[in-house]
């Protein structure tokens, strides 16, 4: 038997990690097609329904500062089974929720208790899978956070379109994952060395490194030119005449790079991946300055497939650079710098949309390539936590 190779227990882990992912990473964008729907039951207008997402969106990116950390502490495993269980918790409370602040309150905690997810099964994937199937890990996860994104949607417009019921579909789903995964993932936990492992586990040793550096600030412009793509869209669809059904459409197939990401990573390493992710998505970004149908379709499907290389090669590259003491720290800062990025494009597509779509899309365009020679840059630099 080859023992470096996937066991089943790898499978099913993998298996239930990415439906985890997707159901828990789909909580952001699920209350997207609910807003009149809140809005007509709460009694309130369609800006304030939205704070829904809003509430689990700044709860989620905050919680990655203070769980990530805490699996380095506690374990993967403990962190995962702990996390799923608040989020079963907290969605069956946001489907209870009566009032409008109440509703804001619960989303929050939800959003909260999801934080604690997406690093701790980054980290378990890194360190659980054997050495030549962790790329493939990582692009299985990467697909299924993003894949979040259209699937939530898709089924929050299919339903009923009620919250509470919605909600109260998910919540037992959240339960069936954590007693999954309570058999398939791996309980071991890694001791750190006294010094070594101790002072890099702090927040100064991993800002030490350039290249993780550089990644985290990479992370911030792969989503804010994403959802700066179709948030100009939205505002500037009219004007270029596209469709936004099919924009959206256009770019679902793409996302399906993340599995190219893997043997791009083994062959040429992970920063080849990340950097040629970084690169195709500006030229996406520019493409799509253009204004025209045909250039926004095409920008469409090139932004999704770019995205999709960008996400697990940028954190193959922070994986690949920190240790079992400060992995889970590391990929919760690069979790927060990811989101920070999806959170600040809205205004700024709102900001800028009203000069046209060459200032709204050059620059995040420009800002994808200044952070792929970033990284070329920091990653010239050997990382503190590698071998000398």
């Amino acid at each position: 038997m080859n023992r470096t190779g996937l066991t089943a227990r790898h499978v099913a882990l993998l298996a239930l990690l990415m439906a985890c992912g997707f159901l828990v990473v789909g909580q952001l964008y699920v209350t997207i097609p609910l807003v009149r729907g809140i809005a007509s039951r709460f009694a309130v207008d369609p800006a304030r329904a939205s704070l829904s997402g809003t509430a689990f969106g700044l709860a989620y990116a905050a919680g990655f500062l203070i769980f990530g950390p805490l699996s380095d502490r506690y374990g993967r495993k403990r962190m995962i089974l702990f996390g799923l269980a608040g989020t079963t918790l907290a969605t069956a409370l946001v489907g209870m929720a009566s009032g409008f602040g109440f509703l804001l309150l619960a989303r929050a905690v939800q959003g909260l208790a999801a934080s604690i997810f997406p690093p701790a099964a980054l980290s378990l994937v890194t360190e659980d899978l054997p050495a030549q199937h962790r790329p493939l890990g990582v692009s299985l996860m990467s697909f299924a956070f993003l894949g979040a994104a259209p699937l939530a949607q898709l089924f929050a417009a299919g339903s009923n379109g009620e919250l509470p019921a919605i909600m109260f579909q998910l919540a037992p789903l959240y339960a069936v994952g954590a007693l999954g995964l309570a058999f398939t993932a791996s309980s071991k936990r890694t001791t750190s060395a006294p010094q070594n492992d101790a002072q890099a586990a702090r927040p100064a040793g991993l800002l030490r490194d350039p290249g993780i550096v550089a990644a985290w600030l990479a992370a911030v412009t792969v989503l804010l030119g994403f959802v700066s793509f179709y948030s100009g869209a939205q505002i500037l669809g009219a004007t270029i005449g596209v469709d936004l059904q099919t924009l959206r459409l256009v770019g679902l197939p793409p996302l399906l790079f993340t599995f190219a990401a893997a043997p791009l990573t083994r062959r040429y390493g992970a920063t080849v991946t990340a950097r040629l992710g970084l690169i195709l998505a500006a030229a996406a970004l520019g493409i799509a300055a253009i204004a025209t149908p045909s250039a926004a379709l095409l920008a469409s499907a090139l932004l999704s497939g770019g995205v999709a290389l960008a996400v697990p090669g940028l954190i193959a590259t922070v994986a690949g650079r920190t240790t079992n003491a400060n992995r889970g720290r590391a990929l919760a800062i690069y979790s927060f710098a990811l989101f920070v990025g999806a959170s600040t494009a809205p205004p700024i597509a709102q900001a800028l949309g009203g000069l046209g779509a060459a200032p709204l899309w050059l620059l995040s365009a420009v800002l994808l390539l200044l952070a792929a020679l970033g990284l070329t840059f920091g990653i010239s630099r050997p990382s503190p936590s590698s071998p000398r």
